[in-house]
């Protein structure tokens, strides 16, 4: 977990950080004086606090990943700073200044009689003192260029940086310097406004079925004589509600807990005390996994209740934000039921706030692997779009956070253009996106790509936004919805249906050396058996990705098709008229092109029963044929990616570097499943995996 979080904020501190930066200034210099800009750009993170299947994410991760990020950040603000103090030499003997900056240079103890008629200038190591006293407080050293530790007091909150910066732009402009002013100074102001002392928000994350056990003890301790995991799902929410409608706690310090409830516990002491120390904005939301009933978004609002987040009473109040997480296809499905439900309570209105804004996320991964690539994606935008509707219907704003991940499969693609492919209403002036893995280094690994990604992004926030929402063409929406429910049939008959298919993954993919080699941050299944049910979505991707099939990527578009019973021409209409279809062709065609049916024949060689794995295969082999044969069509193609070089290029040369490693992949696979332990065997499969997916870039 450390490394993780060193080499995520090594990205964010050398990359993404100064390409915000530079991006704000040039919005900055475009407004001019026409308005002041808003935080545009925010980032988050859930490292060190998404304890969904990770065992080694605790109280301890969450205040390390704050710290760190804290140490950046504060880092950023002081250099900054020097900047300005080096800027601003200006004596009172040529300026006069306002009556509010002499007030803040005069609490300065800088010594030297040079700079007494240099206002600006001592405001500003006033400034640095107190950043250096934060950076003491919050990472337990002063901030980077201090010559040592301080004893001034350290600001208490974010907003009273600002306002000291305040002070020193209010002064210039009213006192003809507003040229001085420029966009760095105002620029560091929109920074703090987002960034605050935390740098990016932190998101806690945690499975239902979690917070389910953690309750059923935490009842049963008390002696209350309830059997919470016993109880029927309107008794579960009587109770919660019941429980939210008053001040008492359950936990008791004089109680002993499991593991797990003390680990939970624990946990949310922890962003407790984080909220106390860097603000309520350092806490992103609390994303609650395999959400499917309305107690699923109660069962968190009461345990943050144990600990000072959630505030009980005729009124409850949350200082974080619940955000559940609808994952499969009928997750998706049940959504905007569950929204209704949870709306329709009056204590929904006063834990949103005055300005009730309710985020929900939408699970790519889990709804791929739940009912493949088509149903996945349709899923996810007809439950976008409903859920817009119910929010709306009950004068709730509603943030959808998506979480992508890099593959086709798991919704990956040009994060602008899967913005512009959303439903109208859905995006309403503000969007959460998630970037995993190599992805991260990939779009944002230095300053000038992560400016363009960044700034294509906002673009398509904005432009979406103004999109009105309007009824879909009752014919497109059958289309789609026939298309869908059709591949998703073909999709569950060959992963779920046919008895053959658990063996034929286990054995033609590399996933047993993967889950065998622990190069993920958790367990690759949710238990111990080799169901696909319980593998997680990011090893199936992965594997699939490896062993060259791509099959999350397009699996089910073709027997969909033929099962539906629709025409070219009908596609080609759909893909004419709805950008949500031209944008899920655009990827399909990408993961079919990426995928080599020659390379993935040698794979399926290594399987121990080669009259049924052939024989899936061959079902394989069909369905990427037809897929490929109808994308062509549908754009009147040659040959995939023929409208796209520069993507085609990239596909063949990665092709080139990744080929050779699949062959040597086979030959130690072969290896290992005959019995070679070596450890020598072990690594170069570790080495492998590694080449390939930073070959072929998006396979996580």
């Amino acid at each position: 977990m450390k490394d993780e979080i060193r080499n995520a904020l090594s990205i964010v501190r050398t990359s993404i950080l100064p390409a915000i930066t530079d991006l704000y200034e040039t919005w900055t210099r475009q407004i001019g004086d026409h308005g002041r800009l808003a935080p545009l750009l925010k980032m988050g993170s859930w490292l060190g606090g998404d304890r969904d299947g990770h065992p080694g994410v605790n109280g301890d991760t969450l205040k390390l990943a704050l710290s760190s990020q804290a140490r950046v950040i504060l880092d950023w603000y002081a250099e900054e700073v020097r900047k300005l103090w080096s800027n601003l030499a200006i004596s009172t003997a040529y300026a006069p200044v306002s009556r509010d900056l002499l007030d803040l240079a005069a609490q300065t103890r800088d010594p030297s009689i040079h700079r007494l008629d240099e206002p600006y200038r001592l405001a500003l190591e006033l400034i640095f003192d107190r950043l250096t006293a934060v950076s003491q407080k919050l990472t337990g050293t002063p901030v980077a260029f201090a010559t040592g530790a301080t004893d001034v007091e350290p600001y208490a909150h974010p907003d009273a940086f600002v306002a000291d910066l305040s002070v020193i732009i209010a002064s210039l402009e009213a006192n003809g310097g507003e040229r001085l002013v420029g966009a760095p100074l105002r620029t560091l102001v929109e920074v703090a406004r987002a960034c605050g002392f935390h740098l990016m928000s932190l998101d806690l994350r945690q499975n239902a079925d979690v917070h389910e056990r953690t309750l059923d003890e935490l009842y049963s301790r008390a002696g209350s004589g309830v059997a919470y995991l016993k109880l029927d799902e309107a008794a579960r929410c009587r109770l919660l509600i019941e429980e939210l409608s008053h001040q008492r706690p359950l936990v008791s310090p004089f109680t002993a807990y499991g593991e797990e409830t003390t680990r939970e516990l624990a946990t949310m002491e922890a962003a407790a005390q984080a909220v106390r120390d860097y603000g309520h904005g350092c806490l992103g939301a609390y994303v609650i996994s395999k959400s499917a009933t309305l107690s699923d978004i109660l069962e968190p609002l009461v345990l943050l209740k144990q600990v000072g987040l959630v505030w009980g009473g005729a009124a409850p109040r949350a200082s974080v934000k619940i955000s559940p997480l609808f994952e499969t296809i009928e997750d998706l499905d049940n959504g905007p039921a569950v929204l209704r439900q949870w709306l329709e309570l009056p204590i929904s209105r006063t834990i949103l706030g005055d300005r009730p804004v309710q985020e929900i996320m939408l699970g790519y991964s889990d709804s791929n692997k739940d009912g493949g690539y088509v149903a996945s994606r349709r899923g996810v935008a007809r439950g976008a779009s409903a859920l817009a509707f119910e929010a709306d219907r009950m004068g709730v704003g509603l943030q959808l956070f998506h979480g992508r991940g890099g593959s086709v499969g798991r919704g990956g693609g040009p994060a602008a253009e899967a913005v512009m492919a959303q439903p109208g209403g859905t995006v309403q002036g503000r969007i959460r996106m998630t970037e995993q893995g190599e992805m991260i280094a990939r779009r944002f690994g230095d300053q000038p790509t992560a400016r363009r990604n960044l700034d294509g992004l906002a673009a398509a926030v904005l432009m979406a936004s103004e999109r009105a929402v309007s009824r879909p063409d009752p014919k497109v929406e059958a289309a789609m919805t026939a298309l869908a429910q059709a591949s998703f049939e073909g999709y569950r008959a060959l992963v779920y249906d046919d008895p053959a298919f658990e063996d034929f993954f286990w054995s033609a993919t590399p996933i047993g050396e993967i889950v065998g080699l622990n190069i993920g941050s958790r367990p690759a299944s949710r238990t111990a058996s080799r169901r696909i049910e319980d593998l997680r979505a990011i090893p199936w991707v992965f594997s699939w990705s490896q062993s060259r099939f791509m099959l999350p990527g397009w699996y089910g578009f073709a027997s969909g098709v033929e099962r539906a019973g629709l025409s070219v021409q009908q596609l080609q209409d759909l893909a004419g008229g709805f950008d949500f279809f031209a944008s899920l062709l655009s990827n399909m065609e990408l993961a079919l092109a990426q995928s080599h049916m020659g390379i993935a024949g040698r794979y399926v060689a290594l399987g121990p029963d080669q009259a049924a794995s052939q024989r899936i295969f061959a079902a394989i082999q069909r369905e990427h044929e037809a897929a490929a044969r109808l994308a062509l069509e549908i754009r009147n193609g040659a040959s995939l990616l023929d409208n796209q070089p520069s993507l085609a290029e990239s596909v063949a040369l990665a092709g080139l570097s990744v080929d050779p490693l699949n062959h040597l992949q086979l030959e130690l696979l072969a290896r290992r499943r005959a019995g070679d332990e070596d450890e020598q065997v072990r690594l170069a499969i570790q080495l492998t995996v590694a080449g390939i997916a930073a070959g072929l870039r998006n396979t996580g």
